[in-house]
């Protein structure tokens, strides 16, 4: 008789905690942005935020947290209770370089992914008053003497793709944080810097009211909304560059809500509402579910680690 009372206690246990599994979530879950609000990136985390709601039966939360060209948010994100109620807004820069570059309070393994959901493509701007009217004419400037430019951040995507552009191609260049990507658009507009390496997004108005002028984007082939700008190759450089941004949750997060929050995310972010909102903020559609994810930071790593590197940035 014991020995069926065992059984039945064990089962009830069991049972208990499948039901507990199938409450996630709890409460509100919190989105953290670790970059200004009103960034493009904050747009498409407020859409998934709406939608995800409708999905949970619960709020969800956007949270802006910037500094450190994305460290500040990330930490944050680690330091949360590790219960599927908080992810993170992960780019490129924060996730896989910033540790690397520097002691961030994270590293990149401490965190789990859930999906990748945009890429964003990169352009290099001038101000319409500066004398470079090609990226030819900028690169033979930067390997006379030194040229300055602007990204986002130490340790962003943008710094560090540049500098291994300017490393590759014998240029001189001096880096000076953006303060996110409207501060290093600022710079180069106020003449602080002589170009802006940052989300070609971030042009768009810019460009059309004639206050800067952009010189080319990273991409493979030129870009609807900046289509008068070259690319890269066409200047003459084989050179490409891009942020991705997807969601992750702390490592210790357990099964139940990672899944949970895995399974949601990629029917919202494949949803047709949010691939306009995607084409509205110029990002380039990307959905990638965890696996495929987890290889693309574990290549950014190893690219990024290889070219700080070879910059004598990190031994």
């Amino acid at each position: 008789m014991r020995f069926w009372k065992t059984l039945v206690a064990a089962g009830l246990l069991a049972a208990s905690g499948s039901v507990h599994a199938q409450e996630y979530p709890s409460g509100p879950v919190r989105i953290i942005v670790p970059f200004e609000a009103g960034d493009a990136i904050d747009g498409t985390a407020r859409l998934l935020a709406d939608v995800m709601a409708n999905e949970f039966g619960s709020p969800v939360i956007v949270q802006n947290i910037p500094g450190g060209g994305g460290a500040a948010g990330t930490a944050e994100a680690l330091r949360s209770p590790a219960d599927g109620q908080t992810l993170l807004m992960a780019s490129t820069g924060a996730l896989t370089a910033r540790p690397i570059l520097s002691t961030s309070g994270y590293q990149t393994s401490d965190f789990k992914p859930i999906a990748n959901l945009v890429d964003q493509p990169i352009g290099l701007a001038v101000a319409a008053s500066s004398p470079y009217q090609t990226l030819g004419e900028l690169v033979e400037a930067a390997k006379a003497g030194t040229l300055s430019y602007s990204t986002p951040a130490p340790g962003s995507t943008q710094h560090v793709s540049m500098a291994d552009f300017a490393s590759k191609n014998g240029l001189t260049l001096n880096h000076v944080g953006g303060q996110g990507g409207r501060g290093a658009i600022t710079k180069a507009l106020t003449g602080e810097v002589d170009f802006a390496f940052v989300g070609a997004s971030n042009y768009i108005g810019l460009a059309d009211g004639g206050q800067l002028r952009v010189l080319a984007v990273a991409t493979p082939e030129r870009l609807p909304f900046l289509s008068d700008a070259p690319t890269f190759k066409e200047a003459g450089f084989d050179f490409n560059a891009s942020v991705w941004f997807g969601l992750v949750v702390p490592q210790q997060t357990p099964e139940g809500p990672t899944e949970a929050l895995r399974a949601t995310v990629e029917k919202v972010a494949q949803s047709d509402k949010a691939t306009e909102l995607y084409e509205k903020l110029n990002f380039e559609p990307n959905y990638m579910a965890a696996d495929a994810f987890q290889t693309r930071i574990d290549e950014s790593v190893e690219q990024n680690r290889r070219i700080l590197t070879e910059l004598g940035l990190v031994k």
